[in-house]
């Protein structure tokens, strides 16, 4: 499977690209493709002969992708979307993108008037795009560290059941990783809201690489 990482060049980005080049085709996507280039280089060094990434523009990497996932940051998901738009068809879009600030005391959630950035994302792709949501509360840090097990759950939101089933997959390619359906996509908020409670509770009580587990008392 092809696998698109728009604005795959930070830490987000990288960390997939690393935890899935192995079983998918990873193309890494930036504005300039000389940069996602230099990104896709720096990730096969860690690589080694576990799978080969590679780097070029963010339209030419959706054009040629099955999946894509929008790594870019919040602030960005209007403008990246709007001007790539062309360049989408059938891809499944994943959404891990998370609409929050943090206003000198706290991170706070900032949700757009459709309700959440994956519902905000869909009114911009083209119409009958499938989109789930997902990925929100992964530490970047650790996903980049390949071998590390991810003793985390991630929550998953999406409407078609199919391709909820193919990202809760995704998830589970990740060692120890476990994807948890939360529901329809208009229950993003909810999951997309945890991303700024966890970083104010990692903040504040120095958790570092902090995650949410989902556990059962009975």
């Amino acid at each position: 499977m092809k696998i698109a990482l728009v604005g795959g060049t930070g830490d987000m980005g990288t960390g997939f690209a690393v935890r899935w080049a192995a079983n998918h085709e990873i193309i890494i996507g930036s504005r300039k493709a000389e940069k996602a280039e230099e990104s896709a280089a720096l990730v096969n060094k860690l690589l080694a002969s576990d799978g080969k990434v590679q780097g070029t523009d963010n339209g030419s990497a959706i054009a040629s992708a099955d999946v894509v996932v929008l790594c870019v940051p919040y602030e960005h998901l209007v403008s990246v979307t709007q001007d790539l738009r062309k360049f989408y068809s059938s891809q499944l879009v994943i959404s891990p993108v998370v609409p929050m600030s943090y206003n000198g005391k706290f991170f706070e959630f900032n949700p757009p008037k459709e309700g959440s950035a994956a519902l905000q994302a869909r009114a911009l792709l083209p119409e009958g795009m499938r989109i789930v949501s997902a990925f929100h509360t992964i530490c970047a840090a650790a996903l980049q560290r390949k071998d590390q097990e991810l003793e985390t759950d991630v929550f998953i939101c999406g409407d078609d059941p199919d391709a909820v089933s193919l990202v809760s997959g995704l998830g589970q390619e990740i060692k120890k990783l476990r994807p948890l359906n939360v529901g329809p996509l208009a229950a993003s908020a909810l999951v997309e809201s945890l991303t700024p409670m966890l970083l104010n509770v990692a903040r504040r009580n120095k958790i570092r690489d902090a995650g949410i587990k989902i556990v059962s008392e009975r």
